[in-house]
């Protein structure tokens, strides 16, 4: 099964992610976190997209284009987890054309809805993991938990696309050229809404059920998957 998770930034579409991704055994591809990684590295497309995220906005459709089928590549026929992607409509109609020529196709696009105002405090606060990205919040409690839940690295920074001023470019980005495809994907019977405001673990028991919804469509119409298909 492959999966989009869609939402503005900070609605909590990385945390969401990887919970699905460690419950049902499918690959991320996260092109932001990606991209963060290869200017961490300094790589020619690090330098190259270094001084665009820092500032808010998005890199040009080829990259992200680039990033998302060499990712692809690497998984197979393993089932995936879209975030951060796609952003633009050429994106989207590209990324489908990428799936029909490997005869998959997107499942389920989830739109995780949220408070405008609230998310931009929640971002501009937030630290991450330098090693992973992993996100905490400002209250994280240094005192007590030394070290990063997922990769174990003892340093965590606020990310230059956090900083209040990028932040709301981002948002002007994203009501721009992201939401749109809202629509699109509604017109197809993909979009599935979930309330982003809640906690984490509602979220995620809200996913977990609508998935099993799919379940059981799929074992209606004779398919069946395991849970470790989807």
């Amino acid at each position: 099964m492959n999966l989009v998770l869609f939402g503005p930034p900070g609605a909590g579409k990385g945390t969401q992610a990887r919970l699905i991704q460690d419950r049902h055994h499918l690959e991320l591809i996260a092109t932001g976190e990606i991209l963060r990684q290869e200017i961490k590295k300094k790589t020619p497309l690090g330098l190259q997209v270094e001084h665009i995220m820092a500032e808010g906005k998005y890199p040009s459709d080829d990259i992200i284009l680039a990033v998302f089928k060499k990712r692809l590549s690497q998984v197979k026929d393993k089932g995936v987890i879209l975030d951060g992607l796609p952003r633009t409509m050429n994106q989207a109609k590209k990324i489908a054309e990428t799936f029909k020529e490997l005869g998959h196709e997107i499942d389920a696009v989830i739109q995780l809805t949220v408070d405008e105002d609230k998310l931009i405090e929640r971002l501009s606060s937030r630290v991450t993991c330098e090693e992973c990205g992993r996100p905490y919040p400002k209250d994280f409690p240094f005192q007590r938990v030394e070290a990063c839940s997922k990769c174990g690295s003892r340093s965590f920074s606020r990310r230059p696309d956090d900083e209040p001023e990028a932040v709301r470019t981002r948002f002007k980005v994203y009501n721009e050229q992201t939401k749109p495809l809202l629509n699109y994907y509604a017109k197809q019977g993909l979009l599935k809404v979930i309330n982003g405001m809640k906690s984490i673990e509602e979220v995620n028991q809200e996913i977990e059920a609508l998935l099993e919804e799919m379940q059981v469509l799929t074992r209606k119409s004779g398919c069946l998957y395991s849970a470790q298909d989807i």
